[in-house]
């Protein structure tokens, strides 16, 4: 046989004569070779396992059955593909010791096949690990192109389900091949699945870098090894005392610079070749002296930069051949400002890659280009443990990140659908390889080899899916995190800040009744022509992720319903639906509240890994969905409670007698009634808190017991800080009643930890603060808190001349409510409480959901 071969070589095309090409057949005779050892013996159990899989291709391909062997057991009659750094290829002259990072090659020399690449521990280590992401196997990239391009394998989804053969009649590979496969990132990591799976992806994994999932500085100077013995390591409050909390540091104390660059450079002489430089999480600024001049700036972002450049700069004096990962994330989320250029040995980590922050970026200089977090899956997006992203966004994300430089990528969240997602995913990855292709015959593409003969239907279903799905795309645009960032930080191409930041809003949008009508016929009609058990395993994982999004957006669907007119008749409705769904949830897990898997899928759990409690709420952080999804409904038929059928209402009793700060049983306490509070949505909650309502000529007086078991350490903010970010109990009044103004008060269970402030009072619809909360109001109001017993007990005394309002007289109404933030020490989730539900917003702010207080 003639052929032509055009060989790819650096930028440009190579024409040669018309060669030979070596064909494999059923009938031929060849032997999988493996390297006797290697300088690791995991690498050498990693190389056995892709060579299985290859040698499962020709079996399944040709019905050729090729032996694997190492190399000092070959035949050496017969020809071979040799797998890794065999003496063979060195042999044969291939220069398999030049090859980077996950590089390699696919040669054919003289009847032999070789497929080589750079194989090492990421950090040169000699121990053997079981963990594919410890080593750096550019063998096996290449090795998954061959089995890819020349016979005709597709790695579609995890494990050997996810594997697709073809039958063929013959694999011919050209001859005197030499081709490099040079993958685009050095570093592209997230949720792993397995070894072939995520090789064919380009998700192989963190390559020589060292990270830390974002931020070193927890590991360069520990609390728990400084805090006491060195508390001017950590920030100075503005009440000029130093706080060790969330592990903040003071950036101009010199120690504090030598124990971060000593972290950097231990990671280094450890064997990694790249370490990533980045603050605390939540970062806080230090108000000594010293770090207020630091740098010769004011913004805290600016003096980060200025930091971190500078140990860069040390770094490449003292190992000029080790690198720097600077993350650009708060308070150093925008680009430089007194410099332009960073020394030739940094990276930057970008967590916002809108086109409009790359554009930004054209103007410094960054010698390795960036390493990219991406936060396009998740449970903790709006969408929660439904589908996220089209594969047209997926091809988009990935040609905006190889025009800008892009070198590394971590996937948050990827994988968590492998079934519903699995097509984006693929193009995803896919693209990495090539950004120029065609992302649409890599979808196509997946649906025929995925589904074979259900082709056609579940082409359709995934393109119902998909529609919507790129509505929510668009809107979001690439930045994706729209849920995380101020409005000020979004891309400015999108309209994410006008999207509803209701989950249930956003997805009973998307999944209309004929939408999911659309996907159920066509899944259902595929379901009939499946014929192959792994395309079954497949449809059967699609399957249990559509019911689980079919009967979450039915449910939203009813409770709409139900919110237009509530009645008995509609409850008992969406009740059952809500059974339904909590009997689904149940058969998810074992008696031991493990995960189950899918039948025949060892890789693919049911709808992700997410536990119970998260499932419960459609996910976490941006997604929780309360209403409907948290309601006991045995309680509330027992109860004859009907959701959102009325306004909550309390008596504020007359106070007769001394007022107690603690005992809310006796005195003025005695005949006011108490006042429970449920779930912001009327969930279940753990803190269980109460209160009651007096008053006198002169003030407002609010008693409150709630639980507070296990807490988190509290710290005092002053007036104004944050109270919120720890156990908090939050007040909002509105004495006029209307709804439109309100004051809001927030303590914490230690003295000199509060904020407050007025809602509406400014009316210039030009004033920055116009509808919006102003700070800058402090009431003459006073606090007291106790806590003894795991018990929280708080009094709130408040003048209503304070308020700007007289005193009350009988009969009156107010519009009020009453929250708890319960922060547990175990859990990085808030929460929250609510006298008056808020069904709808989940917010302690909704004006619609403030319940009312009458006045004896």
């Amino acid at each position: 046989m003639r052929k032509l071969v055009l060989l790819l070589f650096g930028a440009f095309f190579l024409a040669l004569p018309q060669l030979r090409a070596l064909v494999f057949k059923a009938d031929s005779h060849y032997q999988i070779v493996l390297p006797d050892s290697c300088p690791n013996a995991g690498i050498h159990a990693h190389l056995r396992q892709g060579a299985t899989v290859l040698q499962q291709a020709f079996a399944e391909s040709l019905g050729l059955k090729l032996p694997i062997v190492n190399e000092s057991k070959r035949d050496a009659s017969l020809p071979a593909i040799f797998i890794g750094q065999t003496a063979a290829a060195q042999q044969a002259g291939l220069k398999f010791a030049e090859l980077q990072n996950f590089s390699g090659l696919i040669a054919e020399r003289n009847g032999n096949v070789f497929v080589v690449g750079n194989d090492q521990h990421r950090f040169g280590s000699s121990e053997p690990s079981n963990n594919f992401r410890s080593y750096i196997l550019g063998s096996l990239k290449a090795l998954t192109v061959f089995m890819e391009d020349y016979l005709q394998v597709r790695f579609l989804q995890p494990g050997a389900v996810g594997i697709d053969f073809l039958p063929l009649k013959a694999v011919e590979i050209p001859d005197s091949l030499n081709r490099v496969v040079a993958p685009k990132l050095i570093f592209s990591s997230g949720r792993h699945a397995t070894m072939l799976y995520d090789y064919a992806i380009n998700d192989y994994g963190p390559g020589e870098i060292q990270t830390y999932g974002g931020h070193s500085y927890y590991s360069a100077v520990p609390q728990e090894k400084y805090g006491k013995s060195h508390p001017e390591y950590f920030v100075m409050s503005a009440s000029g005392q130093r706080d060790t909390t969330g592990n903040h540091l003071c950036i101009s104390n010199p120690e504090v610079q030598e124990l971060i660059y000593a972290e950097a450079v231990k990671q280094l002489q450890a064997g990694a070749g790249m370490i990533e430089v980045a603050q605390t999480d939540g970062y806080v600024a230090c108000c000594c002296e010293e770090c207020k001049k630091f740098g010769g700036v004011e913004d805290f972002g600016e003096k980060t930069w200025i930091l971190h450049r500078s140990l860069a700069e040390r770094l490449y004096k003292e190992y000029p051949d080790k690198k720097m990962l600077i993350i650009c994330y708060p308070p150093n989320f925008d680009i430089p400002k007194t410099f332009t250029s960073f020394p030739p040995n940094v990276m930057i980590e970008l967590c916002r890659y809108s086109p409009a922050f790359f554009a930004k970026w054209k103007n410094i200089t960054v010698p390795n280009g960036f390493m990219v977090y991406t936060y396009n899956w998740g449970w903790y997006q709006i969408t929660g443990l439904t589908p996220k992203r089209t594969p047209r966004f997926c091809a988009e994300q990935v040609r905006l990140f190889m025009d800008n430089g892009v070198r590394g990528v971590y996937r948050c969240g990827h994988g968590e659908l492998p079934a519903l997602e699995g097509p984006a995913y693929y193009v995803y990855g896919k693209m990495l390889e090539d950004s120029s292709q065609d992302f649409q015959k890599l979808e196509d593409d997946y649906y025929h080899r995925a589904f074979a003969e259900a082709y056609s239907p579940m082409r359709a279903f995934f393109t119902a899916m998909h529609e919507r799905l790129e509505m929510l795309s668009r809107l979001q645009g690439q930045d994706s995190k729209g849920s995380f960032l101020p409005e000020s930080d979004l891309d400015e191409t999108t309209l994410s800040s006008a999207l509803p930041k209701n989950p249930r809003v956003i997805i009973a949008a998307m999944y209309t009744p004929e939408v999911l009508s659309v996907m159920e016929r066509n899944l259902s009609a595929a379901e009939k022509l499946v014929q192959g058990e792994k395309v079954r395993t497949r449809l059967l994982a699609v399957r249990v992720e559509f019911d689980y999004l079919k009967n979450l957006a039915n449910i939203l669907h009813l409770y709409n319903a139900y919110r237009t007119q509530p009645s008995w008749e509609l409850f008992n409705v969406l009740a059952q639906h809500l059974e339904e769904r909590n009997a689904m949830l149940d058969s998810f897990f074992d008696d031991k509240g493990r995960k189950k898997k899918i039948p025949g899928w060892p890789e693919v759990q049911y709808v992700s890994a997410a536990p119970r409690d998260v499932m419960a709420r459609n996910g976490r952080l941006s997604a929780p969905i309360e209403a409907p999804l948290t309601w006991n409904t045995s309680l509330l038929k027992e109860k004859k409670i009907l959701p959102g059928a009325g306004v909550r209402k309390a008596q504020i009793k007359r106070a007769q007698g001394a007022v107690s700060a603690t005992d809310f049983s006796s005195g003025a306490w005695a005949s006011a009634p108490w006042q429970d509070l449920n779930g912001i949505q009327l969930g279940p909650i753990r803190a269980q808190t109460r209160f009651k309502a007096i008053y006198d000529e002169q003030n407002l007086y609010l008693g409150i017991e709630s639980d507070l078991k296990d807490p988190m350490q509290h710290n005092a903010v002053g007036r104004d800080g944050c109270a919120w970010r720890q156990d908090s109990l939050e007040v909002v009044l509105d004495p006029a009643g209307s709804r439109e103004q309100y004051y809001h008060f927030i303590i914490n269970p230690l003295p000199n930890s509060f904020y407050d402030s007025a809602f509406g009072m400014i009316t210039d619809p030009i004033h920055p603060l116009f509808n919006k909360a102003d700070v800058s109001w402090n009431g003459d109001w006073e606090y007291q808190t106790l806590v003894k017993d795991e018990k929280w007990y708080a009094l709130f005394k408040i003048p209503f001349a304070s308020l700007n309002c007289k005193t009350p007289s009988s009969g009156t109404t107010w519009t009020m409510n009453l929250g708890r933030g319960a922060h547990h020490s175990d859990s990085r989730e808030v929460e929250l409480s609510l006298w008056s539900p808020c069904l709808e917003s989940m917010s302690f702010h909704d004006r619609d959901s403030f319940g009312e207080g009458q006045f004896e």
